[in-house]
This record gives C-alpha cells, structure tokens and sequence, in this order.
C-alpha cells in the first residue's frame, strides 16, 4: 500500500471506532441505557464480523504460510458476535463482545508476527481496538448501574 492508501485505511479504521465513542457520550447524555446498548451491540457484531471477513482475505491470500485456519476462526467470533445478541443480558452481551475484539486483535498479533499483516496496521488495530473495549466496558458498568 502506499502512503496515501495506508492513511486512507487509517483515518476509516479510527471512524469505524467513532459509534462505540457515540454511544458512550449518548449514554452519559440521558439515551436509555437500552438505545445505547441496542445501538452499540448491533454495531460491535457488524465489526467482530468484518474483521472476520478480513481475516478470510488473509487467508486465502495467504493459506501456504498461515499457521492458523482464519476461516474457522473468523467464523467462530462471528457467531459470537450473533450469539452475544440473543443473549437476555446485557452484561453477558458486552463481556461476550469484548472478548470476541481482544481475541481477534491476539490473532492479528500473531498475524503481524508471521508478516501476514502489516505492522503498522497491527499497530492500528491495537489502538482502535483498546478504544473500542474501554467503550463496551464503559457501557456494561453504565448499563449495569442503571439496572439497579
């Protein structure tokens, strides 16, 4: 990629975290807990899944070298991703999610260290992904105190 398509790449990846920062601030503003769980569940289980849809173009660029089958992993945390929104509790929802982002950006540092990735996307990816969790917790602990 050259400079301006890696700066392209950037500047959506960091967008893409935006509607997890949104329904924070929503939150925080008076939205019902429930909006802002809808809003932002519904949105992480798009995302888990097309960081699964990445990895399969990972892989079947890259099957010959790849010491994980991203295709079953990838589809793994998309179901989860599914899963986490049939699930009656929020908390489990949020918890369930948020393992899903820490556990694919694990994959993309063993993606990284194989070269399978480019290092400063990993490097992207761990920002992205560190705002993206800090937003989910934040809403399981805001949506959990406003239960009781």
């Amino acid at each position: 990629m050259n400079k301006q398509q890696i700066k392209l790449a950037s500047i959506l990846t960091i967008v893409g975290a935006l509607p997890f920062v949104a329904a924070v601030a929503a939150q925080l503003a008076g939205v019902s807990a429930y909006h802002t769980s809808y809003f932002s569940l519904t949105y992480g289980a798009v995302i888990l899944s097309f960081l699964g849809g990445m990895h399969w173009g990972v892989f079947l660029s890259q099957a010959h070298v790849a010491r994980i089958n991203l295709l079953v992993s990838s589809n793994l945390f998309a179901l989860l991703a599914w899963l986490s929104l049939l699930m009656l509790v929020p908390l489990t929802q949020y918890l369930i999610q948020i393992t899903c982002f820490l556990a694919l950006l694990l994959i993309d540092r063993k993606l990284a260290a194989d070269g399978m990735i480019e290092r400063w996307f990993y490097n992207l990816r761990k920002q992205v992904t560190l705002v993206v969790v800090v937003c989910l917790a934040t809403l399981a602990v805001l949506t959990f105190k406003h239960a009781l």
